[in-house]
């Protein structure tokens, strides 16, 4: 005859149910807060990413799926497997929240998000009794405007990845430069809202620079290049200038290395420069990832000598990109309240979870950056064609008897959590079996500073480096050249 197990005490089964319910309720609170966040993202840059909304969706299915699964226990589970269970569940919760705790005030993992950073560095920059301009790039520009300031926001090329360029009468253009000899808002980052007067054809330099053979260096790049978020006497190409070189920047912000070759084509080639700095950074991937699926970007690969002709139709660019922009701050103003609104709502929602631990302990966060269990937008891949672009621009550059450097420019989390850059090795190896000379400015500027957070606002995660930072990179790069025998146009004079 079979024994029926003794039932456990009556304590025992009220905690299993309890357990169950709390269970219950987590996977609950995981829906609700992974729906929200489809169709609430935190930050913009969330928006339109399968990636991320993925991570959500999968949250949602498994947060049900366990819902169901913990009430039909339950109902329909033995009181004495409850209690096995429940006690099993109490010991791992109890050893998982143990260690996101000892994580969270002694081994912090996670980074900030850029609406975190942004509200932490308007706390120090308190703290420091510095000034912190806290109007946004629209608040700076109508503030500009309503003094008489012919204004327009920073234009890059990554704006038409999407739409391949701007549809003109007769075919499509697609912009690698900006709006030409304007008042260009761009970018805060130390405090300050950057602010230049662009070139005659939209890049942050001064006029009058683009003389054929009269140009020692042109860079090539993104938002490091263009010279964010500093002054316009501030970036790697003004430093440059200070150091006696003929140097122009025609890099802009999220160019990856498919616009990065079309630009030298624009623009370099007809110049002849005699040095051409390819500026890498950490991000290039991912935009290379968004720019080869524009058809025009691809001819520039694909065809050779193909060209637009941009440096020749500067005042058919300027008239579609002022259109664009009017347009876009219509849109702008139309959404304003709203948006206002919803940037209070993120702000006082960001403070209160960047400076409550509790909320990260519950949410798990530190674990779960450790196991890289978090919602990331898509990963980039590294693919041939990164090559065939060095290549080609190598390639270009030589054509006209010029010399190629690649600029490897490297990150803050390097100098603040140990930890290299994904494709750190690849990149470096691409270059130098391509014969193209390297300026590591890990090697060169930050491991021998004492410092290396002291060039990054506010010692924080930032994209960018502040105005000493980008003056040793330009001082490093200049040394260089210097021990390679270069000599500027001017010193020759």
């Amino acid at each position: 005859m079979k024994v029926k197990p003794k039932e456990p005490p009556q304590i025992a089964v009220k905690f299993a149910n309890m357990m169950f319910v709390l269970l219950i309720l987590l996977c609950v609170l995981t829906v609700v807060f992974a729906s929200y966040r489809i169709f609430n993202p935190i930050y913009a840059v969330n928006l339109g990413d399968t990636k991320i909304e993925i991570f959500y969706i999968i949250s949602i299915l498994f947060g049900s799926v366990f819902a169901v699964l913990f009430g039909l226990g339950l109902k329909g589970l033995s009181n004495n497997l409850k209690v096995d269970l429940s006690v099993l569940f109490f010991t791992v919760g109890i050893t998982v929240y143990g260690f996101e705790t000892y994580l969270e005030f002694f081994k912090k993992t996670y980074q900030k998000n850029p609406q975190e950073r942004k509200i932490q560095r308007e706390i120090i920059a308190k703290q420091m009794g510095i000034s912190f301009d806290t109007r946004t790039n629209m608040e700076v520009l109508e503030d500009l405007r309503t003094t008489g300031v012919e204004a327009f926001p920073e234009v890059n090329p990554s704006l038409f990845r999407i739409s391949d360029g701007i549809k003109t009468r007769k075919d499509r253009i697609y912009p690698l430069g900006g709006i030409s000899n304007k008042t260009i808002v761009f970018c805060n980052e130390s405090g300050f809202m950057t602010i230049y007067e662009s070139d005659e054809y939209g890049f942050n330099n001064p006029t009058g620079l683009y003389k054929e053979n009269n140009v020692d260096i042109v860079l090539t790049g993104d938002s490091f290049t263009e010279g964010a978020c500093v002054k316009p006497t501030d970036t790697v190409s003004a430093v440059l200038r200070k150091l006696d070189f003929n140097a122009i920047s025609i890099g802009k912000a999220g160019n990856g290395p498919l616009i990065e070759l079309a630009a030298l084509k624009e623009y370099a080639e007809p110049l002849k420069p005699k040095i051409i700095l390819w500026m890498y950074y950490m991000n290039d991937f991912v935009n290379l990832d968004k720019e080869i699926k524009s058809p025009i970007l691809k001819k520039y690969l694909t065809e050779n000598n193909y060209s637009q002709n941009l440096i020749s139709r500067q005042k058919e660019i300027d008239g579609m990109l002022v259109n664009y922009v009017e347009v876009e701050w219509e849109k702008e103003r139309e959404r304003r309240e709203k948006e206002r609104e919803r940037r209070e709502k993120v702000k006082r929602e960001r403070e209160w979870l960047s400076e409550n631990p509790a909320i990260r302990i519950i949410k798990l966060r530190n674990l779960r950056t450790m196991i890289n269990l978090i919602p990331n937008s898509s990963a980039p891949t590294h693919p041939p064609i990164f090559r065939e672009i060095l290549l080609k621009s190598k390639q270009m550059v030589s054509g006209w008897g010029g010399k190629m450097y690649f600029v490897y420019l490297p990150a803050f989390d390097r100098y603040s959590l140990g930890v290299e850059e994904k494709y750190h090795d690849f990149v470096m190896q691409t270059a130098t079996e391509l014969d193209i000379p390297i300026i590591d400015i890990h090697n060169e500027v930050f491991e021998l500073h004492s410092d290396p957070l002291s060039l990054f606002p506010f010692r924080m995660r930032n994209l960018h480096y502040n105005a000493k930072g980008y003056k040793l990179i330009a001082e490093a790069i200049g040394k260089r050249l210097e021990a390679d025998n270069y000599v500027s146009i001017k010193s020759k004079e």
